[in-house]
């Protein structure tokens, strides 16, 4: 039965408390300043690849790199955060009495679900540089 259904009383549900809602959405905060960066990025590039823009083929590589590694470095800089925080979490969790395994399970889901959109965007985002830098 899924976590929210169940009807307990005076049971503690850390997955739909503030302990879990605010680094989601601080990680969801930066996970969308990167993507804005690299569509920006992109944009740009194909942009002066097509001769929308009157740009050297290289300035244009470089730049759009550039934006690339601060959205990359903007999404490592907000994993770490996003860890600690969801640690203390399921942390707080593992210690009280009223949270239960099955609770305990889902935030661990969470964490590496949401740890895992991270890594795996960076990823993209360092192949994409890989391929600019081989198109030029």
């Amino acid at each position: 039965m899924p976590v929210h259904s169940r009807n307990v009383k005076n049971e503690v549900d850390l997955a739909f408390s503030d302990s879990v809602y605010v680094p989601e959405s601080l990680l969801s905060m930066w996970l969308n300043l990167s993507a804005i960066l690299i569509t920006v990025s992109l944009l740009f590039y194909h942009m002066s690849r097509v001769k929308s823009l009157k740009v050297h083929p290289v300035f244009a590589s470089v730049l759009a790199i550039g934006f690339i590694f601060i959205s990359t470095f903007y999404l490592f800089s907000a994993l770490g955060p996003y860890a600690a925080r969801m640690q203390y979490a399921i942390n707080k969790c593992g210690n009280m009495d009223e949270c239960d395994d099955i609770q305990m399970k889902h935030l661990n889901m969470l964490y590496h679900s949401y740890l895992g959109v991270g890594i795996i965007t960076c990823i993209i985002q360092i192949i994409i540089v890989y391929l600019i830098v081989n198109t030029v």
